[in-house]
């Protein structure tokens, strides 16, 4: 398949059956006949408002509207500027100004919180509800829809069709938004060519059998469609091939519900999301056994979440593990996945098809089993940070060979088969007495410990100006994080790492606070105050 063209020309070549259902929502389903055509329609919106060519606001979870605005803006040669539904106006604002969007594709219940920014930046808008696409709620529907001028998705399915522009595969296909490998905020350009590519290397590398993809398969949307990992891989690798079953927010209950109603073969999630579907009751069944392929990143997968998760797949009688990978939003998701029936523990697996990685100190690369900064050369490598050619240097560079890789700022090693094993962000971690500690493999070990649910280890800073570790923990149902767990934990750390891991101070909360995508916000825990009594 050519990958030189837009993401819609793209998935257009893939859709060969108008009558196969590429889209599920609910009451919902979409033949490919039915999603190219409501493509076409947004697609034509935009060149009837003037916006053709143009950077395309998308600020939705999960929900068709989302899907059809991602690919009309390819099929009219725009970009699709994702933007998380839970930023405030100030961040909205500076987002909107840099990628200088006049047209956005809004969740309904925002508009009150964005409107006097949106009116004053004269920024088009349209509102998408959840319960439009539900034929059971249209009443509902109906009835809360707002009475201002603001056009509503369903305006667009009056529109003429627009003419599918094929694209080239170096044009800009998505703008998302991350802290970039240096923790500042950037806003990464991804062309139609590294996404088309990523969904190649994906399946021939975990399908190397064509014939092995299921006709009705179906992949279980759970992760956000403005995250790099929830479009590569949930949305574009997929549609591609089998069903998109979306989830607008994930839920463990309702995640199992719809495993086994939608007979989902393919899913995609972060290890908090592995972590409570294992917990969940109706996570069971024989529904399990159609699971073929479970993919986790985002953050480190403990050995016990996959053991749990795993042992629910094999009670039902199938046979799909979590294959843990690595990647970045540069490089829009994944780099490297664990080969099916090859799982290393403690792995994020070995390069897709057309990548390779490398580890290396002070610009020299590094035998196998030595740690050092991970770099990465992938086929679905970003063009760069978006007006910042500084930023965009610092990260990216083209070797001798003429190999462009990307200097990741994360720590971890490669072993002699290629195995990658992901050690700390090299901005999170920290020295303590000249030794290097990786607040990761803190929360990992601390999860262990019997009683304690959840943890995130934060960077923190003495009066005399050195780092140690405070640890925050949620506590299993019913018990309290008393001395004994405290000591418990303690004692773990520094059998298990070593005595300079051991945090120091450890408390207590009810829940731990999680970034939208499902990662710890360690972050937060960082900047807030430590409280006045060790509790």
């Amino acid at each position: 398949m050519n990958v030189d063209q837009g993401i819609f020309a793209y998935l257009s070549d893939w859709m060969r059956d108008g009558k196969k259902i590429i889209l599920e929502y609910y009451s919902a389903s979409f033949t490919q006949a039915e999603f190219s055509e409501t493509v076409l329609k947004t697609a034509g919106y935009l060149v009837k408002n003037g916006f053709k060519g143009a950077s395309v606001g998308i600020m939705l979870p999960n929900m068709p509207e989302a899907m059809f605005a991602i690919y009309s803006s390819s099929a009219v040669g725009g970009v699709a500027n994702l933007i998380n539904p839970r930023l405030p106006s100030a961040t909205l604002e500076r987002i909107l100004t840099a990628t200088e969007t006049k047209v956005l594709f809004l969740y309904d219940k925002l508009w009150r919180r964005h409107a006097s920014t949106l009116t004053r930046l004269g920024v088009k808008t349209v509102l998408c509800s959840p319960l439009y696409y539900r034929k059971e709620l249209k009443l509902l529907y109906k009835l809360t829809k707002i009475k201002e001028n603001v056009d509503y998705f369903e305006e667009i399915e009056r529109c003429a069709p627009a003419v599918k522009e094929r694209g080239t595969g170096d044009m800009p296909a998505a703008y998302i938004h991350s802290g970039g490998t240096t923790g500042e905020p950037k806003t990464v350009v991804i062309s139609a060519k590294a996404l088309n590519a990523l969904e190649e290397a994906v399946v021939t590398s975990v399908h190397p059998d064509p014939s092995t993809i299921p006709e009705d398969g179906a992949m279980l949307m759970m992760l956000p469609v403005f995250h790099g990992f929830g479009l590569g891989i949930a949305a574009h690798t997929i549609a591609c091939r089998i069903r998109v079953v979306m989830e607008p927010v994930f839920k463990p209950r309702e995640a199992a519900r719809m495993i086994k109603k939608y007979r989902v073969t393919h899913m995609a999630g972060v290890p908090s999301m592995f972590k409570k579907l294992a917990e969940e009751r109706a996570f069971s069944g024989k529904a399990l056994k159609n699971i073929m392929r479970v993919f986790c990143g985002g953050d480190i997968l403990s050995t016990e979440v996959k053991c749990a998760f795993d042992s629910k797949i094999k009670a039902a009688g199938g046979t799909a593990e979590i294959l843990e990978g690595y990647g970045l939003t540069e490089t829009a998701s994944v780099v490297t996945v664990n080969p099916v029936g090859a799982t290393r523990e403690g792995s994020e697996g070995v390069p897709l098809n057309g990548n390779r990685i490398k580890i290396t100190r002070d610009g020299a690369e590094l035998p196998p089993g030595e740690t050092g900064e991970i770099e990465v050369s992938a086929v679905s490598l970003m063009s760069g940070y978006l007006g910042d050619p500084e930023g965009t240097a610092k990260v990216m560079y083209t070797d001798p060979e003429g190999v462009t890789w990307l200097r990741t700022g994360d720590i971890g090693r490669v072993d002699a088969d290629g195995y990658l094993y992901f050690s700390e962000r090299l901005k999170r971690s920290l020295k303590i007495a000249a030794i290097n500690v990786f607040p990761s493999e803190i929360e990992a070990v601390a999860a262990t410990v019997k009683g304690v649910s959840g943890a995130c280890a934060a960077r923190k800073t003495d009066r005399n100006g050195k780092p140690y570790v405070a640890l925050y923990v949620e506590t299993e149902r019913g018990r309290e994080l008393d001395g004994k767990l405290k000591n418990d934990i303690k004692n773990a750390v520094s059998a298990r790492i070593m005595r300079y891991a051991v945090p120091r101070e450890i408390y207590q909360v009810d829940t731990l606070k999680y970034t939208p995508i499902g990662k710890v916000d360690y972050l937060y825990y960082e900047s807030i105050s430590l409280p006045k009594k060790d509790n």
